[in-house]
């Protein structure tokens, strides 16, 4: 399915859930990244990214499980007056007339760095068939690492979807894109009791979050009137207990936000059976002319085409974009040096500072049909002409096709291109 480009500001993050919004200036920082992104998907509803809805791969919505379990999880609240329970057999309301809902334990867990996700226990929203999805975000550390604490998600950033950093929401009725409502937090308190070195968290949660649209160039949610609202009360959670699936596989995702045995090497991937790591074998791309071009609030980033059209159909253009930021997630100032673009930081969408971008096939209505982020290669500024974001250089590298509505994760059998060696002087006389 094609993807829309819309204008939006980047939020940090990616992730994501991470992700581009101005067509003039993208962030290496999916879903709540701070600085700006350019080009993204647009989801078939019209109202919000299909990069908001996140793909868990935990739970099923067929499985009929309608366990409670005893004391961790149990939102279920014991009847008294002020609680609505319909004859119809609708799920059950509190006083304000918020649906109540709790997570399936079993199915939540990490499944990126710095976000978790599970099921809703019996898609108790909209279609009963489809899957409905609980997330929280945690965006306090630039490398996605979580901080204990209380925080109150009514306080601050936490009142803006574009700029939260501890961010609980709710996608009703998943897998049927046509149709998937948002929930973002309104109220309450997240406490995170514990982060292990694996970054699992342990905590409680009581939220009332209401029903939005997000503005797809400002990237703010807007609750809507007469929208439904939804709560959890005193939720104790732990993202550690996840069982990693890895039954005959030695590579790729287990399914609890880490891989499979050793991995692939830098210069592998991993098959789709996850049983092979295989060696890339990429196409050789060239690039044109590296311009200046600036973002629609105030920053630069550097943007060259693929010369003679040549990836994928030659009759649309195709775009590489690179942009820098500092590890506040500002623009950045350009210095002279090396930048490893394999280094852990930058082969992360989420917290890269030096970012490349490569739309694939882009046409007149800046659709697109893939997306590359860097995987390994190197960057070289020779001169940077101080105060200014002109600079001389070279590098190579190699860009892999990524599925941004999957955490930019890399599409198993997907292309890749090698960079062998670009040039760019930008500076002016």
């Amino acid at each position: 399915m094609k993807k829309f480009l819309i204008f939006l500001v980047l939020v940090f993050p990616f992730i994501f859930f991470v992700s581009c919004g101005s067509f003039t200036s993208c962030g290496g920082n999916d879903e709540n990244d701070n600085t700006d992104s350019d080009i993204t998907g647009d989801s078939d509803s019209g109202e919000i990214s299909d990069e908001d809805i996140p793909d868990t791969g935990t739970g099923d919505a067929d499985s009929g499980d309608t366990e409670t379990p005893d004391g961790n999880g149990d939102t279920a609240p014991d009847t008294d007056d002020t609680d609505t329970v319909p004859d119809s057999g609708e799920p059950e309301k509190n006083a304000e007339g918020c649906y109540i809902f709790a997570v399936d334990e079993s199915t939540f867990g990490s499944v990126y760095r710095n976000t978790y996700y599970g099921d809703i226990k019996d898609n108790i929203l909209g279609d009963k068939t489809e899957r409905d999805v609980f997330g929280i975000d945690l965006f306090q550390t630039l490398d996605g690492t979580a901080v204990a604490g209380s925080y109150d998600l009514a306080e601050g950033s936490n009142k803006s979807y574009l700029d939260c950093t501890e961010c609980v929401r709710v996608w009703q009725d998943h897998d049927n894109k046509d149709k998937v409502k948002i929930f973002f937090q309104e109220s309450g308190t997240l406490v995170i009791s514990e982060v292990d070195k694996n970054n699992q968290i342990k905590g409680t949660l009581s939220a009332k979050l209401v029903e939005v649209t997000v503005d797809p160039d400002t990237r703010e949610a807007t609750p809507v009137e007469g929208g439904e609202c939804i709560t959890i009360e005193n939720w104790v959670f732990d993202s550690d207990n996840c069982v990693p699936e890895c039954n005959g596989k030695i590579c790729g995702d287990n399914g609890c936000g880490g891989i499979c045995g050793d991995g692939c090497s830098k210069d592998e991937y991993c098959n789709e059976e996850q049983t092979q790591c295989l060696p890339f074998e990429c196409e050789t791309l060239s690039l044109g002319q590296v311009e200046i071009k600036p973002t629609d609030d105030g920053g630069n980033y550097y943007e060259a085409l693929a010369a003679d059209n040549s990836a994928g159909s030659t009759d649309l253009k195709d775009i590489l974009m690179l942009h820098f930021y500092d590890e506040d997630m500002n623009y950045a100032e350009l210095h002279s040096g090396i930048v490893d673009l394999g280094s852990e930081i930058n082969s992360d969408y989420t917290t890269c500072t030096e970012c490349i971008r490569f739309y694939e096939d882009v046409d007149e209505e800046d659709e697109y049909q893939k997306l590359y982020f860097q995987q390994s290669g190197k960057l070289v500024f020779e001169e940077v002409k101080e105060g200014t974001f002109e600079s001389k250089g070279h590098g190579s590298f190699r860009l892999i096709e990524v599925d941004e509505f999957d955490d930019f994760a890399p599409v198993y059998g997907g292309n890749c291109y090698e960079v062998k060696n670009l040039q760019w002087n930008t500076i002016q006389p």
